[in-house]
Order: C-alpha cells, then sequence, then structure tokens
C-alpha cells in the first residue's frame, strides 16, 4: 500500500482451529476476573536499546505521538535499490513518514501499486526486532547518515487489515538503522544523552 512506507514481502491468512471431543465442541470459558495487560510504557531513551524499545512499542501500540519523540529531525528512510513502492527520489523525509505512518495508525484506507483503494490496518504486531551486528559508527563519506551510529537489524511486522476475514500483510526484511546521540539539559542544570532514529534503510 502507498500509505505504508515498507517493502511488502509476502500475504498470509489465518484460521481458526476448532478442537472436537466426544462429538461436542469445547471451547474455554470466558475468565470472570481478566487480569489486563500491563501499560506500554517509554523509558527516556539514553541508550540505543531504550530507544529502539520505544520504536518497538509505538508501532505495536499505533502510538503516533511516541513514533514521533523517537524520530530526530532530520530523519530520512531510504527505500530499497529497485523498490516499486518509493518515491522518485528514493527517500521518505520525516514529515512524509510521520503522515503516512499517520495514516495507517489510523487505519485509514491505502492503496495498491495501481490505485486500487485497499483496507487499512486494524492491528500491528512487531513479532522480531533482532539485532544482527554490532552498532558502529558511519563513515563520515556517507551520502546519507555521516556520524550516526548503525546496526542491522532483523524486522518482522504482521499487519492485520480491517476487513470482515481475518487479512494479514507481512514484513520481512532487513534493515539498517541509524542512531544520533544528543546531549540536552535537564530542569537542574545537568546534561543527559538522548538517542533518536535519524534514519533506516531497507535492503
Amino acid at each position: 500500500m502507498r500509505s505504508h512506507n515498507r517493502l511488502l514481502s509476502s500475504l498470509a491468512a489465518a484460521a481458526a482451529l476448532v478442537v472436537l471431543a466426544s462429538g461436542c465442541i469445547f471451547s474455554p470459558e470466558d475468565d470472570p476476573d481478566p487480569v489486563p495487560p500491563p501499560p506500554v510504557t517509554y523509558p527516556f531513551p539514553d541508550t540505543y536499546e531504550k530507544l529502539m524499545t520505544n520504536f518497538r512499542n509505538a508501532y505495536d501500540s499505533m502510538n503516533i505521538d511516541e513514533y514521533r519523540n523517537v524520530l530526530h529531525t532530520g530523519y530520512i528512510f531510504v527505500f530499497a535499490d529497485g523498490s516499486p513502492a518509493a518515491p522518485t527520489t528514493g527517500i521518505y523525509t520525516r514529515e512524509e513518514d510521520l503522515q503516512s505512518t499517520t495514516r495507517m495508525f489510523n487505519g485509514e484506507q491505502g492503496q495498491d501499486l495501481e490505485g486500487v483503494v485497499k483496507p487499512g490496518v486494524r492491528d500491528i504486531e512487531f513479532s522480531q526486532l533482532l539485532r544482527l551486528t554490532d552498532w558502529e559508527e558511519v563513515p563520515e563519506t556517507d551520502l546519507y547518515f555521516p556520524g550516526a551510529y548503525r546496526a542491522l537489524y532483523d524486522v518482522r511486522v504482521v499487519f492485520d487489515l480491517n476487513t470482515e476475514s481475518t487479512n494479514t500483510i507481512t514484513i520481512d526484511s532487513q534493515q539498517l538503522f541509524y542512531l544520533k546521540s544528543i546531549d540536552e539539559e535537564q530542569d537542574d542544570g545537568s546534561t543527559k544523552t538522548h538517542y533518536y532514529l535519524i534514519g533506516q534503510q531497507d535492503l
């Protein structure tokens, strides 16, 4: 879908499992006192790991405000070479990414590459965000992210579409994530390192 800026690699359907025993259909009884899930937390991102946790949690909870807090003001998303979903520039700016992600998090309809309207996203499961390499400094000669820090991640995200039957889209890819740290002054006059996501590059 044009409303989402990631390379879509597979489409899956889920099936219901019915357990039969002695000619009867059994289903679990409702829990009279269900335990609510723990609230999603967003720690202050003073480490790489905390920033990536916030990135993942913002997607999982479809929280555009927390997603916006993750992105550096100079953030860009670099599409894979030859991606049919890429704009002519090959990148999304921070503003373009936030516009697209806001529509997606709001469940708005999108379009495929032929302009056919497609259903919006109802839920997101960020099932894999596995770092494959150590963080390393990016050379000053890098075209997009000189002086940043980067690491390669294995990414798997499942999007549940807003349709009557189960309908999902899965992203399964490797991406480079680029971070930048800024020493920010606190109310008590001290400084604290704050990490931001300055870019992503889809491979």
